[in-house]
């Protein structure tokens, strides 16, 4: 087999790896909700504040992760990163206080961004033309579902064995945290040690170079349309706890149904990337994404409180699921689309990371009032209503983008007719 075929592939397995298993810990709750809601005795709003300040934290470490990394080893920053988190994701099974526990989401959200993040997209950019970055974040993507999927699996075969559900959860978080300590292992064997660069600008300037970005409209449009999409998303871990707590689902159905969801992540990134080559247009694969996830939140929101409906709500659980991960294959492939430089994609993606996943810092605590506050079905249409939303704007941002990619190619086209004609005459 071609050599460089392996080496390509390779770096897109690792990266999609690391990715994959690195996130399972921090974002632990789109699994385990109820059963760690009632381990730890919590409300769904301080569940939600766990996330926020993870988010918080993350929010301020895209920013500073691209520093970082151009100053030291990434095989040490990869190492420290993935053995750090397994610390910590270790030390969370031990269900500590609430403010403890807030402090260990807090430094995952050092631990699991600075050092990992930043590098990513540009990586996974730069290892094909612009003909093929589809299918190269979408393979990353389904990739990444795969790798989740399995973990997911053995950490829910491990809690279905204990009668405890509160030890089975624990047990079930540190095999997750096991496997965080192999990858990091492996980036210690694997990974090639890197020198920093002789002509590497200073901080201060890779500061202001990366704020500068800010004064281009196409960096606010990526911006608003990761904000809507990873709303979508993140909106979308709430259905296991709908199935559980009002159609009937059982805890051990709902960690089974969180494996699932990386089963259909794998299918639904891997079949985007490829469309949106094969039609030429991230962008229209974005839109009908997000057109096919209101419609599914739409259903929720319709549905009437009866556990009858289950069979339902897991279909359409599949159905959006499927629709989100279209999303997911293509929102920072348009990076491209908009035509940002490759020079300028550390950057760039720093800022649409750091500002598009700032519904982290919010939408969680925002979500679990909802649901505190009104029992039953109703919060949770509060919810759907939201996402439904969100999906417009996904929409009409990337319709915005598509219009102005479109009018500057049009005039880029009318600039080299005139000059093909100015040097006919």
């Amino acid at each position: 087999m071609d050599k460089a075929f392996i080496k390509k592939y390779g770096t897109l397995l690792l990266l999609a790896a690391g990715a994959g298993i690195i996130f399972q810990l921090p974002y632990i709750r789109e699994t385990f909700y109820v059963p760690i809601q009632e381990a730890m005795n919590l409300s769904n709003a301080q569940m939600g504040e766990l996330s926020a300040g993870y988010a918080t934290m993350a929010t301020i470490s895209y920013f500073i992760g691209g520093l970082v990394a151009d100053k030291f080893s990434a095989r040490k920053l990869l190492t420290f990163s993935f053995l750090a988190t397994a610390v910590l994701g270790w030390w969370f099974s031990t269900f500590p206080s609430f403010n403890t526990a807030r402090l260990i989401f807090v430094l995952m959200g050092v631990t699991t961004i600075i050092t990992y993040w930043s590098a990513v997209i540009k990586a996974t950019r730069m290892l094909g033309s612009s003909e093929e970055q589809g299918r190269l974040f979408g393979l990353q993507e389904g990739l990444r579902g795969v790798l989740n999927w399995l973990l997911v699996l053995g950490m829910t075969a491990v809690f279905v064995r204990f009668a405890d559900q509160v030890v089975g959860t624990q047990w079930a978080i540190r095999v997750c945290a096991i496997a965080v300590g192999i990858i990091g292992i492996l980036n210690w064997f694997v990974i090639e040690d890197t020198k920093a660069e002789e002509n590497a600008e200073s901080i201060k300037d890779v500061t202001l170079g990366m704020f500068k970005q800010l004064a281009f409209p196409r960096v606010w449009l990526l911006v608003a349309i990761v904000f809507f999409g990873y709303s979508l998303y993140g909106i979308f871990g709430y259905v296991n706890t709908l199935a559980i707590n009002v159609y009937g689902l059982s805890a051990a159905g709902g960690a089974t149904l969180g494996a699932f969801r990386y089963l259909i992540q794998a299918f639904g990134g891997i079949v985007g990337g490829f469309i949106a080559d094969k039609i030429g247009s991230r962008l229209k694969v974005l839109i009908a994404g997000a057109t096919l996830t209101g419609l599914s939140y739409g259903l929720f929101l319709v549905l009437p409180e009866d556990v009858a409906l289950l069979g339902v709500v897991l279909g359409n659980f599949v159905g959006g699921m499927f629709a989100i991960y279209l999303i997911r294959s293509v929102y920072f492939a348009i990076i491209d689309d908009a035509g940002i430089p490759v020079s300028r994609t550390g950057r760039v993606s720093g800022i649409v990371s750091a500002l598009g996943f700032l519904p982290d810092v919010f939408m969680y605590t925002m979500i679990g009032g909802w649901l505190d506050n009104n029992p039953g079905k109703s919060g949770f249409n509060m919810t759907f209503i939201y996402a439904i939303a969100m999906a417009v704007g996904c929409i009409v941002m990337s319709l915005i983008l598509s219009r102005v990619i479109k009018r500057d190619k049009d005039l880029h086209n009318a600039v080299d007719t005139e000059t093909v004609a100015a040097a006919a005459e």
